[in-house]
C-alpha cells in the first residue's frame, strides 16, 4: 500500500511539472491535471488538499533541485571554463524539459514574497570569492576580458535564459519555424562561450 501511495503522489507531481512548466498551462486545475495523469480528482486533493499546495510543492522541488545542480557544477574542483560550460548544458537541457519554469520562477519571485528567499538566495561570501578567483584566472591568462563576477553572472543568465523567456517573440521576429529554433537552441552553448571567453 505504501509503494502505490508513493507512486500515486509521485505521478501527481509529475503531470503537474509537466503541465505547469513544460506545457505553460499556468491556469490548468486540479480536474485537468486529474486528467492528464489518468486518476480522479479526488486523488489529487488527498494529497495536496488544493491546486496551490500542489504548485507551491512541485514549484519547491523545481527550484530546489536546480539550485542543488548548480551548486554541484561550480563546487567542482575543475577549470572555471569547464564549470561555465557545464552550467550552460545543465540551463539547456532543463529549459528544454520545462521552457516555462524560468517564466514561472520570475512571475511567483514578483507576487510571491514568501518565495524570494527560496527562488533567489544570495551567494554567500565564500562562493563569490571562488568565483571571482576562476575569473580573475582566465583574466590573467588572457581568456577573458576584464569582467566582475556580478557582470558575470548577469550576462549568463542573459544569455541562456531569454532564448526561453522569449521564444514566441523571437520565433515571430526572425520568422523561425520549431525545427529552426530548436536547432538555434542548439547552437547557443557555442555561441555563449565564444562570447565568454577570448580563445574559442
Amino acid at each position: 500500500m505504501g509503494i502505490l501511495t508513493t507512486d500515486t503522489e509521485q505521478l501527481i507531481k509529475d503531470t503537474a511539472k509537466k503541465v505547469f512548466f513544460s506545457e505553460g498551462r499556468l491556469h490548468a486545475t486540479t480536474q485537468e491535471i486529474a486528467d492528464e495523469a489518468g486518476i480522479n480528482r479526488a486523488s489529487i486533493h488527498y494529497y495536496f488538499r488544493s491546486r496551490k499546495q500542489l504548485f507551491d510543492k512541485v514549484f519547491d522541488e523545481a527550484v530546489t533541485e536546480m539550485h542543488g545542480k548548480i551548486d554541484l557544477i561550480f563546487q567542482e574542483d575543475l577549470p572555471f571554463r569547464i564549470k561555465t560550460e557545464r552550467f550552460i548544458d545543465f540551463f539547456m537541457k532543463k529549459s528544454l524539459e520545462h521552457p516555462y519554469l524560468e517564466l514561472f520562477i520570475i512571475t511567483e519571485f514578483n507576487t510571491n514574497p514568501v518565495l524570494h528567499l527560496s527562488v533567489a538566495r544570495p551567494i554567500d561570501t565564500e562562493k563569490r570569492v571562488e568565483l571571482q578567483k576562476g575569473i580573475d584566472a582566465e583574466i590573467a591568462a588572457n581568456k577573458m576580458n576584464p569582467i566582475t563576477l556580478n557582470h558575470y553572472v548577469i550576462t549568463l543568465m542573459s544569455l541562456c535564459s531569454f532564448p526561453f523567456l522569449g521564444k514566441s517573440i523571437i520565433k515571430n521576429a526572425l520568422s523561425l519555424t520549431d525545427n529552426d529554433y530548436n536547432n538555434l537552441i542548439a547552437e547557443r552553448k557555442n555561441v555563449i562561450m565564444k562570447m565568454l571567453f577570448l580563445d574559442i
